[in-house]
């Protein structure tokens, strides 16, 4: 059997092909014991299991993956980042970049006051006129509006508010930006999400005394962004750019695939001799274990500084990037310190159903065998330069705060202010742990499991 490995926020990431688990009938009985099987033969963690399992005791197989997880989860290692989907959702994800919602991603300060933090093209979002900075004040689910706070008073998120990944679910929204109130309706359907951006996802940044500084908003990592990856690295190449800045503040990961082309572009001084990463599964499954070595391509670059652009939304795949490029770049990571997932999922689907579970099996370390970074990667990186993510001005603005921030790093190699990962600050200092600004329904949606905030 093969598994299908992938990095994700707050949940997972992965892709490609996976082998099918022997199964059976598609009831829960078949599917609980296919869960518990598969975490004895794969799960990282292993030694955390329970040591006897009667499935009996479980309402759902889901119910039965996060007892089984409970352990690692209470020591910061499994923040459900194992569950369950289906197989269609996962790689309509993956392959293509779509989801069912209204195409827009959100923020949760304190209060609670709920912002949007960004849009998608084409969106039912795009199309009602929202934009970065508008705070939703109150939502309609049919009986009238009712004010944000009252309703997440109760323990729900804003996307339990909001409903489920279901097309034609409408709500109402209220919003504020500055002292304009207004309301829209919106439907959700079928939204592709752009991965790179075409309206300011690649830029050149002015910076003294250099071509300029390579700017990437990176939003996801799925198969699609491969081919924006290497055209924007080429245009980088051309103009002799060494400067850059990965903006990765709201990417909760994807594809390993994705992310190990992102670092071949940014490995043109690298050699195939050197290492990039090893992926290590249990003890049971060491004959999986490989190391990835760096693969420049015709588009590579060679970079002397590369800014990342972080916040506690940032995790798995984008932190394995800034991981496997510090032994060889000058990094810094600017904003907040990111979220803390240096493990892996991989696939398995329930034989003739359409049940996939996305399970922790791998970590990844860097050339140096540096990883465990499960309180994110402040402490572990040699320049942590604090910024507000202020959501008054787009990402790669050089006003924008995040982006200016990195821009100074880039020129002066200091950090205006630093931040603190003895006290968690970029997870604190909103009031907010980073499961609740940016948190996901009670039962999420492949694309929400892996996509901080997703609407």
């Amino acid at each position: 059997m093969t598994a299908a490995a992938l990095l994700a926020a707050c949940s997972s990431s992965g892709g490609g092909d996976s082998g099918a688990v022997a199964g059976g009938a598609c009831a829960a009985p078949a599917q609980k014991q296919w869960v518990l099987d598969v975490a004895r033969d794969w799960y990282l963690f292993d030694d955390l299991l329970p040591a006897s399992v009667d499935t009996a005791q479980f309402a759902s197989a889901q119910e039965l993956l996060d007892h089984l997880t409970a352990i690692a989860r209470a020591q910061n290692k499994d923040r459900f980042f194992s569950y369950l989907t289906t197989r269609a959702e996962d790689s309509s994800l993956l392959g293509e970049g779509q989801f069912t919602g209204f195409g827009f991603r959100t923020r949760t300060d304190p209060g609670p006051r709920v912002f949007i933090v960004e849009v998608f093209e084409e969106s039912p979002a795009s199309e009602g006129g929202l934009a970065r900075g508008d705070e939703i004040v109150a939502v309609d689910s049919g009986g009238g509006f009712v004010a944000t706070a009252e309703l997440l008073a109760s323990g729900d998120t804003i996307s339990d508010v909001l409903g489920p990944a279901e097309s034609g679910t409408r709500r109402g929204l209220r919003l504020q930006h500055d002292a304009a109130t207004r309301e829209v309706s919106l439907v959700k359907r079928t939204v592709t999400i752009d991965p790179v951006p075409d309206d300011g996802g690649v830029r050149v940044l002015p910076l003294a005394a250099t071509p300029g500084v390579g700017y990437l908003n990176m939003r996801t990592y799925i198969s699609t962004a491969d081919g924006q990856l290497r055209e924007a690295f080429e245009g980088f190449r051309a103009q002799g750019i060494e400067y850059f800045i990965v903006d990765l503040r709201y990417n909760g990961g994807g594809l390993v695939s994705t992310s190990e082309l992102l670092g071949d572009l940014l490995g043109g001084a690298r050699s195939t001799a050197d290492v990039m990463s090893r992926t290590t599964f249990n003890p049971s499954r060491s004959s999986e274990n490989s190391t990835r070595f760096f693969r420049p391509a015709a588009q590579s670059v060679a970079p002397v500084r590369i800014a990342f652009l972080t916040t506690e939304a940032t995790a798995s795949a984008s932190e394995l990037n800034v991981n496997t490029i510090r032994p060889w770049v000058e990094v810094a990571i600017v904003g907040g310190d990111s979220f803390g997932k240096p493990v892996g999922q991989s696939a398995f689907d329930l034989a003739g159903c359409e049940d996939r579970m996305r399970l922790v099996t791998f970590k990844t370390n860097n050339a140096l065998d540096e990883g465990d970074y499960y309180d994110g990667l402040a402490a572990t990186v040699p320049f942590a330069c604090a910024a507000n993510d202020t959501l008054a001005a787009a990402p790669g603005d050089p006003a924008e705060d995040l982006t200016a921030a990195a821009l100074d790093w880039l020129q002066t190699g200091a950090c205006g202010s630093v931040i603190d990962p003895a006290t968690r600050l970029s997870k604190t200092s909103a009031g907010l742990q980073s499961e609740a600004r940016y948190p996901r329904p009670r039962h999420p949606s492949a694309a929400q499991a892996w996509m901080p905030g997703l609407q």
